[in-house]
């Protein structure tokens, strides 16, 4: 992998309590990190997954994880505690088709999730090898599926993240599920600064709404039957989105015919279908379904030849039959074409008022896509307005320029402004008022030397400087720019 992917990683060694951190498992995403690291107190192998969103967050030096700025600060820590509060809901479950959490702790200034960690490949990888599975390999991977999303649902949780890549693959052949994507999910409803909150062609249409009361077990039903249909066609299905006015997806029922069970094919499409209020409710309903067994074949006829006055009593029969049947037809022709205009009738009322339904749905879904995009310009705007006064603050720190576009290395001198006449301007170890205090400087001191460092820190210019030989930070709001001191003059 390329340096500029590990840019925000956890070195190679790095000791995060009894852990030692080995390598990166996979991409690291926009929303956490997963590492393969040593237990050293067990001397065994495990995965842990860190939370560092890379919209709101990034790490500074080799470990400590800082929140990009104030205005992010929220979504974070909310971020923060659905990322607990998954893990904690996870550690509950011991089956073997779900990850299995061992533990989580915070440290670094964000949380982990440790969990374990088994050879073998994801499903993505595993369908790039097949293209296409046989039904009874589908089967063998989705029927363990089905049961762990069983003890998933019925504990009043959601994966909603179902896709080939979090489902992973052991060496066994045995599947277990991945990375849930609930937490993520929750930080996207509070601030959509996450970039990827869905997966297109996995995700159901009520996934890209900010309705979270829409959604239920159909929803993480739909994302399974969308990677089944993955694995029968070679390719996922179009985007929800793309599906609403005219839907381009060719029906399992078609892809699959004469290759799959029929019954299968037609659970897989049922899943699929966009209102989640035609899809299944449960996984129960769903499978029972999907595993129903074929209809036995037509019973072959019996040989008359061996029964001939069976053969003639049948023969009698089947000719009055024929004949009521007839005489039936002829006398309710007009009174059955009657019924079959009524019915065709009532079922072009039922599509039009069902085509009605859904373009009213869609409708509300795009009116509230724009006032939420109304509503992220505003707050851009106001965003905006704070960087700028931030910048203003940070220019009193930039080096003069020369004429010629250069920078002068003359060092600057500042003093001390707006502290109370009884009061100290403190000096922190580290930029933020909960550091540790290393000095503190009188209201009247002047010409403190500039080192040549600022930083942004809850939306305040933290500038390091040097007094009595002691470096350290302090709140720039207490310093201005001194007029009396010379580049030669060193007073510390």
């Amino acid at each position: 992998m390329e340096e500029q992917q590990h840019r925000n990683t956890l070195p190679r060694d790095f000791e995060l309590n009894e852990y030692k951190i080995e390598s990166v498992l996979g991409k690291p995403g926009g929303f956490g990190i997963t590492y393969l690291a040593t237990d050293t107190h067990l001397r065994q192998s495990v995965a842990i997954k860190e939370y560092l969103p890379t919209d709101f967050a990034i790490r500074e030096g080799v470990s400590t994880v800082y929140v990009r700025s104030y205005s992010y600060e929220e979504s974070f820590e909310w971020g923060l505690k659905c990322f607990i509060e998954e893990a904690r809901v996870l550690a509950r479950f011991n089956h073997p088709s779900i990850v299995r959490v061992l533990r989580f702790f915070e440290a670094n200034g964000t949380a982990y999730m440790v969990m374990e960690y088994q050879k073998g490949q994801s499903l993505t990888d595993y369908l790039k090898q097949r293209r296409i599975l046989t039904e009874e390999e589908l089967l063998a991977i989705v029927k363990p599926l089905l049961e762990g999303l069983k003890e998933i649902h019925q504990a009043g949780f959601l994966h909603r993240d179902i896709k080939p890549n979090n489902i992973y693959i052991r060496e066994d052949n045995k599947p277990v599920l991945l990375d849930f994507g609930s937490a993520r999910y929750a930080v996207g409803q509070k601030s959509r600064n996450v970039t990827s909150i869905v997966t297109p062609g996995y995700a159901p249409l009520e996934q890209y709404d900010n309705e979270i009361s829409d959604q239920g077990p159909w929803t993480d039903i739909y994302a399974l039957g969308a990677v089944m249909y993955c694995a029968i066609h070679g390719e996922a299905p179009p985007a929800a989105t793309r599906r609403v006015m005219k839907d381009p997806m060719i029906p399992a029922v078609k892809v699959g015919e004469g290759k799959y069970n029929k019954n299968l094919l037609q659970a897989i499409d049922w899943a699929l279908k966009l209102s989640e209020e035609d899809r299944p409710r449960t996984v129960e309903q769903w499978q029972e379904k999907m595993l129903a067994p074929t209809p036995p074949p037509a019973l072959r006829p019996t040989n008359f030849s061996r029964r001939p006055w069976l053969f003639m009593n049948v023969t009698g029969m089947v000719v009055i039959l024929l004949l009521s049947v007839t005489i039936g037809v002829f006398w309710h022709k007009n009174s059955a074409l009657h019924v079959e205009k009524e019915a065709a009738t009532e079922r072009a009322r039922s599509e039009a008022e069902a085509d009605i339904a859904k373009e009213r749905k869609l409708r509300l879904i795009t009116e509230k896509q724009l006032d939420k995009e109304q509503k992220r310009r505003q707050k851009s705007e106001h965003d905006l307005r704070k960087v700028r006064a931030i910048i203003e603050k940070i220019r009193r720190f930039e080096p003069l320029a020369d004429q010629k576009g250069g920078s002068y290395e003359e060092p600057k001198y500042y003093d001390v402004t707006n502290v109370e006449i009884d009061d100290v301007l403190n000096v922190r170890e580290f930029p933020g008022y909960l550091n540790k205090k290393v000095a503190e400087i009188p209201p009247t001191e002047k010409c403190l030397k500039f080192l040549g460092n600022y930083r942004l820190f809850k939306s305040q210019v933290w500038a390091k400087i040097q007094y009595n030989d002691v470096p350290g930070w302090v709140n720039s709001a207490y310093l201005t720019e001194s007029t009396h001191c010379n580049g030669e003059k060193d007073i510390e």
